[in-house]
């Protein structure tokens, strides 16, 4: 695998001139995302809820997808591929350097992983993929208070996976952005909430899947990422409570009221025309 760190990108791009056709996307918890075009699909992020998490999603949903894109190497979007791989020997696994790295010491076999670089462009089953380099939300800092409340919790018994699966799952500045294009549809997709100032993002996609979920304040950075890219559409993810006790259930309200008719909070399993 190529070491070294991943090159920047400095693009800019306006989205237009579109074929009207469909795009579907699926919302399987967390930021787990299917997309359908006309010749196939892909999956990004794929993660089964821990115990006691009302979030009811089982390994078999990922199975039979030929390439799954991984935006970051945290546990709750890449902890899951070593058995999803098992399940289905032939997926090829598309991610960061650190990703990549993880998921082999994981005991995922190299030939099931391509390592992406910010500016890769790839086709894959009907759909293009560009790659941009995104960035990680600033997560709130634990303090004794937050400690001491997750270990009341009835979920404390997930506390010992959570610690050693975050340490083990570094991001390490490696967040992507991915603009995906199928059937004249666009999507841009983010696995956190968080932008680069030094990169230019394409703006006027026909829709953005935001995962609303990071900040202290999810609703101040959710507002500047809409109003810097312009979407037509936001589908809002990862909003669930699905490795308790850490992840809350995070209000959505105030960012659907504000861009009433543009923001939509995906359900689970319901399909999303593009």
């Amino acid at each position: 695998m190529p070491n070294g760190t991943l090159p920047a990108l400095h693009d800019t791009d306006t989205v237009c001139d579109r074929e009207e056709r469909e795009m579907d996307l699926i919302w399987h918890g967390t930021a787990a995302i299917e997309m359908r075009c006309g010749q196939g699909k892909l999956l990004f992020d794929p993660f089964v809820p821990l115990k006691h998490s009302p979030v009811d999603v089982k390994i078999e949903e990922f199975d039979g997808f030929s390439d799954i894109f991984i935006t970051h190497c945290h546990l709750d979007h890449l902890v899951n591929i070593p058995e999803i791989v098992k399940r289905n020997p032939g997926a090829m696994i598309h991610g960061s350097h650190t990703t990549v790295e993880t998921l082999m010491k994981k005991g995922v076999p190299e030939k099931n992983l391509t390592q992406l670089h910010y500016g890769d462009r790839k086709t894959v089953n009907g759909f293009t993929v560009r790659v941009f380099h995104g960035k990680h939300a600033v997560l709130p800092k634990v303090d004794a208070k937050r400690a001491a409340g997750w270990m009341k919790s009835p979920a404390r018994g997930n506390m010992p996976f959570i610690v050693r699966e975050f340490q083990a799952c570094q991001e390490n500045d490696e967040s992507l952005f991915y603009l995906i294009a199928a059937d004249g549809k666009t999507v841009e997709l983010m696995g956190s909430m968080n932008l680069r100032d030094e990169v230019k993002y394409p703006t006027q996609a026909d829709a953005l899947v935001l995962p609303f979920n990071g900040w202290e304040d999810n609703y101040p950075p959710a507002v500047r990422i809409i109003d810097q890219l312009k979407p037509k559409r936001v589908l809002l993810d990862h909003y669930d409570d699905t490795f308790p006790p850490v992840s809350p259930v995070v209000d959505v309200s105030p960012l659907v009221q504000r861009n009433s008719g543009s923001v939509t909070a995906m359900k689970l399993r319901n399909v999303e025309h593009i």
